[in-house]
Formats: C-alpha cells, sequence, structure tokens
C-alpha cells in the first residue's frame, strides 16, 4: 500500500475537523487537494478569485458557526486572501 499524499492527509484531516464545505480558487499547487477533499465528500465551491473565496468563507462561518475554510495557491493568491482576512476580522 502507498503512503498517503500531503493532498490526502489535509483533506482528511479537514475531514475529521467536520468541514463539509470548501471555497477556493483551484491552482497547479492545490489541486490535489481539492480534488482529494471531493474524493472524501467535502463540497468544493470555485470562485473567480482568492477575495471572493475567502468573504465567502467568512460568510458560510458567520452563517453556519461551522468553520469556513478557504483554499488558495501560494505567492500573490495569499496576499490578496489575507487583505480579506484581515478586513473580516474587522468586523467581529
Amino acid at each position: 500500500m502507498a503512503a498517503p499524499t500531503g493532498a490526502a492527509l489535509i483533506a482528511k484531516a479537514l475531514q475529521e475537523l467536520g468541514v463539509k464545505v470548501i471555497f477556493g480558487l483551484v491552482g497547479i499547487p492545490v489541486v490535489q487537494i481539492a480534488e482529494e477533499a471531493i474524493a472524501l465528500g467535502i463540497r468544493f465551491i470555485a470562485l473567480r478569485n482568492e477575495q471572493a473565496a475567502s468573504y465567502a468563507a467568512t460568510a458560510y462561518g458567520y452563517l453556519t458557526g461551522r468553520p469556513g475554510v478557504c483554499l488558495v495557491v501560494g505567492g500573490p493568491g495569499v496576499s490578496r486572501f489575507e487583505f480579506t482576512f484581515l478586513a473580516s476580522k474587522e468586523i467581529r
């Protein structure tokens, strides 16, 4: 039996934490995580950009009381996500 991939371990950890939905923008570095999550029954909702994904995850968390998970690629994707994340912290 082959060792699990990093993507499989991340997806399994999210499943064990009770995550039902992931919002994100899939790019080459994270597409495997999205595919593994989908295979485990976690719904993946793709959005056009990182800010939209972050806002959707934030709204999901506020409305459901469950963790709002956002999957983005590294580099510029993280910086665009970060601004939205910081803005959502100010709302609280």
